[in-house]
């Protein structure tokens, strides 16, 4: 081509650009030997770019260019110098390409988010393969050249490799350009996404991490939710169970794994109605153990499951008692046995020395007075004395911490001959004094062979270390729970707030890009409007990015003295213009104010209060700022008269991704961040936020800041 066309380097440029995918329309030759070319890219079945092909023709002479066509020229450089600016100031690498991902147009940010420059994107043909993670390198590339033939819009995240070696991960969001069915060229956006990624896999590190300790457990767990649909269970459940596979594959049918294990019970109708029971009454807490045909014995326990305030369903949990519970009758059998041979025999006492002291739970007998005959270490040991000094004393002297509460269950038993199993008691020991330990106790009456009452057994287990793991596994599941909602609230807003000024931005874009194609002029309110949507989207971003500060605890402030009466009088400077339907006044303190503070920061803090007040105001509603001394404190007031706030929603205002019921959404849109960053903004500058309002009566919000003596 360089060859042949050598003096006609207009038409050789022509075809260069022709080969990247767009088609042109180019002039040139003498004076009075114009010649004016076609010049249209050639695509093959696949969409690639496979060569190039122009038609010439004479032109007409050319004329002295007229006062008018340069004074639109002029117009159509500025307005391309501010869709440059406007494409370069947008946090995302905007871009253009042919259908093989070769690159006519990179924004500015390309350098800045890669290190690369856009020239260099331009001019290396295989810029985006060779650049592209090579994990990713394979799966990206088919995945665009399959949506890129399919000729619709497509969405991914993938990895590319800056200047620097670092791996950034980009959401790329792309719009193919077709003509009469034939893909032309690709069109698109990178976003760097890269910190939420490392976001997503720490959590799902976390999640993987539950898992296991949840699949680690001894007990078998079984989490139902209100609908009585199961959402989680562990290995240790289903072994306990032996529940078939198949009924735990895709989705769950909860009827017929309550079926299964139905199956396996000796009183299947009793456990079913109790089961119903409990979920007839979501707070009730149940423990109770089941028998099982094959002579199991489970002891199962059956909690609320909260988020917050709310019960979201039922939590089970069973373990596998028998061989405890065997040994528990073996134990009272022996006991019974003891306790008649000792009054026969002088060696049973020897018998139940060993017995009693070798027992790992504290075990005691008391005569009718309540005085210790025999006790062994582990019980005498909770008492903070050794056996021999408990024997002959009562329980008070033992136990005082415990003694009203454990005393007239001991004489009821007595009095009754009725034994208590298996209670329950919350005390305070003598050996740990003023901390709350956990057990479960039984007493036994103790009888003669003409079955006279002569005292009671006492059986006390320690189950504090058990509660303690229960306790920490119910926190662990709550807040799994708490980050997986706090993460599908952030991405749904988020999702719905960035995308919401997209929309319409991308319409005015292609206005511009029409008018601009037809030598159309350009309407001053295109221009404004895509500039407030990019202004709108550019103030989201930010506020993601404040709240992520704020979390991440790095939001910096530069504090220096500044007058507090100057800066309020610059922000209403600057919000006046976009008040122009509601009066603004403004009422200041007398005194010279000064506070150390950040001054960027604290604006922006009025500039929201500001903003939600004009939200929120019926048109030519006032709004009114004041500054007050308040004591050592500048305070600060804006008011309005809008829609107001309810009463019960104050102390939830500054709260993250809060929004009042009673603001409609179709007409203010937000994230519910401002105010939460306000919040953490005063704090860090030692004052406090607050607000009042009536629903209906408008809202007026305050702030104080610490006045510099």
């Amino acid at each position: 081509m360089e060859e042949v066309l050598h003096d006609f380097p207009w038409l050789m440029r022509a075809l260069h650009t022709a080969l990247t995918g767009r088609e042109t329309v180019c002039e040139g030759g003498e004076r009075n030997e114009r010649m004016r070319a076609l010049v249209l890219p050639v695509f093959g079945n696949e969409g690639q770019c496979l060569g190039a092909c122009a038609r010439l023709s004479a032109s007409e002479p050319v004329k002295p260019a007229s006062a008018q066509h340069e004074t639109l020229e002029q117009e159509l450089t500025r307005t391309q110098q501010q869709y440059e600016e406007l494409v370069n100031t947008l946090d995302g690498i905007v871009w253009e390409a042919d259908v093989g991902f070769r690159f006519t147009f990179v924004s500015k940010q390309a350098e800045r988010l890669l290190g690369h420059p856009p020239q260099q994107w331009l001019q290396e043909p295989d810029f985006w393969r060779n650049h592209v993670h090579p994990e990713d390198r394979e799966w990206a590339q088919a995945y665009c050249m399959k949506a890129t033939r399919e000729r619709r819009p497509y969405e991914f995240e993938y990895r590319m490799l800056a200047t620097d070696g670092r791996s950034v991960w980009l959401r790329a969001l792309v719009t193919v350009l077709a003509e009469k069915g034939r893909p032309l060229r690709l069109r698109g956006i990178m976003v760097d996404v890269t910190e939420q990624r490392q976001a997503r896999e720490t959590l799902e590190q976390v999640a993987s991490m539950l898992r296991a300790t949840f699949d680690s457990i001894t007990d078998g767990v079984l989490v139902v939710d209100r609908n009585q649909r199961i959402t989680a269970f562990n290995k240790r459940f289903l072994q306990i169970w032996d529940i078939p596979d198949e009924l735990l594959q895709g989705e769950v049918d909860p009827q017929k794994v309550l079926a299964a294990a139905v199956a396996q019970l000796k009183n299947p109708e009793l456990v079913r109605a109790r089961v119903y029971a409990l979920y007839a009454a979501p707070e009730q807490e149940d423990v109770d153990t089941v028998e099982l045909l094959n002579g199991r014995i489970l002891e199962r326990t059956s909690l609320p499951q909260r988020l917050g305030n709310t019960i979201i369903g039922r939590i089970w949990s069973f373990r596998d008692v028998t061989e405890e519970r065997r040994a528990k009758a073996e134990q009272e059998r022996l006991l019974a046995a003891e306790q008649t041979a000792r009054e026969q025999l002088e060696e049973s006492f020897a018998l139940l020395d060993t017995f009693l002291n070798n027992a790992p739970i504290g075990m005691g007998f008391l005569n009718r007075d309540l005085r210790f005959i025999r006790t062994n270490d582990a019980l005498a040991l909770l008492h903070g004395r050794t056996r021999e000094e408990e024997v002959g004393r009562t329980l008070r002297e033992m136990t005082p911490y415990a003694a009203a509460t454990i005393e007239p269950l001991m004489r009821r038993v007595i009095e009754t001959g009725e034994p208590v199993i298996g209670l329950d008691l919350e005390l305070e020991v003598p050996a740990t004094p003023g901390k709350l330990r956990y057990f479960r106790v039984s007493y036994y009456p103790v009888r003669t062979k003409s079955g006279r009452i002569v005292g009671l057994g006492a059986v006390v287990v320690e189950l504090t270390a058990e509660r303690r793991a229960q306790a920490e596994r119910e926190r662990l599941l709550r807040e799994a729970h708490e980050a997986i909602q706090i993460r599908d609230d952030f991405l749904s807003i988020a999702s719905h707030e960035l995308k919401t000024p997209l929309t319409p931005l991308k319409l005015h874009l292609r206005m511009l890009e029409q008018r601009c194609t037809s030598d159309q002029p350009i309407p001053p309110h295109l221009v404004r409007k895509s500039l407030a949507q990019v202004d709108r989207l550019s103030g989201v971003i930010s506020d993601m990015l404040d709240s992520s500060q704020i979390e991440a605890g790095r939001l910096e402030l530069e504090h220096e003295p500044l007058s507090l009466q100057q800066l309020l009088r610059e922000t209403l400077a600057d919000f006046r213009p976009n008040c122009l339907h509601h009066p603004l006044e403004y009422e200041e303190c007398a005194e010279e104010l000064v506070v150390l503070g950040d001054r960027a920061r604290l604006a922006q803090v009025l500039t929201n209060l500001l903003e939600n007040a004009l939200k929120y105001s019926p048109q030519k509603g006032p709004i009114r700022v004041t500054l007050t001394r308040s004591g050592a404190d500048a305070l600060v007031s804006v008011s309005d008269s809008g829609i107001g706030i309810p009463a019960d929603q104050h102390e939830h205002l500054f709260e993250r991704f809060f929004r009042a019921r009673n603001a409609p959404i179709s007409g203010f849109g937000g994230m519910g961040l401002g105010l939460y960053i306000c919040r953490h903004i005063v704090e860090r500058h030692g004052g406090h936020i607050w607000a009042e309002s009536e629903t209906g009566h408008g809202a007026t919000f305050r702030f104080t800041l610490p006045v510099r003596t």
